[in-house]
């Protein structure tokens, strides 16, 4: 089958919907396809997999915004998408606008990719929030609608975008590498916490530091990744008194990245808008039980109960988030077996099964378009 993929940021992308959809390009590249992706150009773009064939468009960054915004290339868009047998669409603007009004013309079936809240953009801009909402409702009810079919990484995910359209929507998980996360792990000396994502507004890090602050001092905890807010939290570590126990990694590869994980007791999670949160996926893959802030905007809660994976405790009550975080790492059979739990629920997210129930869809598709 000939599968093109449309998405603003790849090859270096940033983010949940980056790293979903090249895990998903390469999985179905591994099932035998031809695939072709869209994207913007990147100011340090990677190469993509062998198999992939990547075709770039104009693209600009907004400010400190998480993705780019790519313009289409009206021509180059339309032979692509002449060539497809199905298109999927990942990101939400003007190039998946101009994909989907390009294959109605062409008769090629559409799939949207379910990857953006409402909430990450009103959490970037809090003074204007109320004005971004509306527009972007208004947005997504005309672009969502369009599509012959959606696709959502959760349950949590599909429901959100039933506020938009009334498409159909299949849960399809964002999928990670499962095999490359299951490793054995790494005993540590005292209490290991770790956090992987953006910091950045919209993900709140800066409340792990009042966690910190309120657990015993035999608590340590890394925080790995860039962003804005990166200056500004080692600034408070510092002020804090936690130099000692709070350590700013920065930048860490994939290889890094399995280390640290294989060395963490509890994987914390304070974003109050995840629609699956790849990161925690694979920090249960590698085994760590994970610490969820409860926000009725994010998806991890959900699936930290749905796989009996570890706690979630209340987004805005530190000490009762540090009790929490003491009675797991003090009983250690509840422990283990939230550590094992949360590694037997990521082997059903193996990207592997993700993209056989992309090719079922894909095919149906494709079938009933001819």
């Amino acid at each position: 089958m000939r599968i093109l993929y449309v998405a603003d940021d790849l090859y270096e992308g940033y983010g949940g919907q980056a790293r979903a959809t090249e895990g998903h390009l390469a999985a179905l590249v591994a099932r035998g396809h031809t695939v072709t992706a869209v994207a913007g150009r990147e100011p340090h773009p990677t190469v993509p997999p062998p198999g992939v064939r990547l075709v770039r468009m104009p693209a600009v960054q907004l400010g400190n915004a998480q993705t780019r915004i790519a313009y289409p290339i009206i021509g180059t868009l339309a032979r692509e998408i002449s060539q497809a047998d199905v298109v999927q669409a990942n990101t939400p603007a003007i190039l998946t606008a101009a994909a989907l009004l390009l294959a109605h013309r062409q008769n090629v079936p559409v799939v949207l990719g379910v990857h953006t809240q409402i909430e990450t953009s009103t959490l970037q801009l809090p003074r204007f929030g109320g004005v971004v909402a509306d527009l972007l409702r208004r947005w997504y009810r005309w672009l969502f609608s369009r599509a012959d079919l959606l696709v959502a990484p959760t349950e949590f995910a599909a429901a959100t975008s039933r506020a938009f359209s009334h498409v159909r929507v299949e849960v399809v998980s964002n999928g990670i590498d499962f095999g490359s996360y299951s490793r054995p792990r790494t005993a540590t000396a005292g209490r290991q916490l770790a956090y992987l994502g953006r910091l950045s507004a919209e993900k709140r890090p800066q409340d792990l530091l009042k966690l910190m602050k309120a657990l015993p001092t035999d608590h340590h905890l890394v925080m790995a990744g860039t962003g804005p807010l990166a200056a500004e939290l080692a600034e408070r570590v510092a002020a804090e008194g936690l130099a000692g126990r709070v350590r700013l990694a920065g930048f860490i590869d994939e290889d890094e990245k399995r280390v640290l994980l294989s060395q963490t007791d509890l994987f914390v999670m304070p974003s109050p808008a995840e629609l699956q949160s790849i990161a925690t996926l694979e920090a249960m893959a590698a085994g760590c039980a994970v610490v969820a802030f409860d926000y009725a905007s994010s998806a991890v809660p959900r699936l930290v109960t749905e796989a009996q994976a570890g706690v979630v405790v209340p987004a805005d009550d530190a000490v009762a988030q540090a009790a929490a975080v003491v009675e797991l790492l003090s009983d250690h059979q509840r422990l283990r077996a939230a550590q094992e739990s949360a590694q037997r629920y990521a082997a059903l997210h193996d990207v592997a099964r993700s993209a056989e129930r992309l090719e079922q869809l894909y095919s149906e598709l494709a079938s009933a378009r001819r």
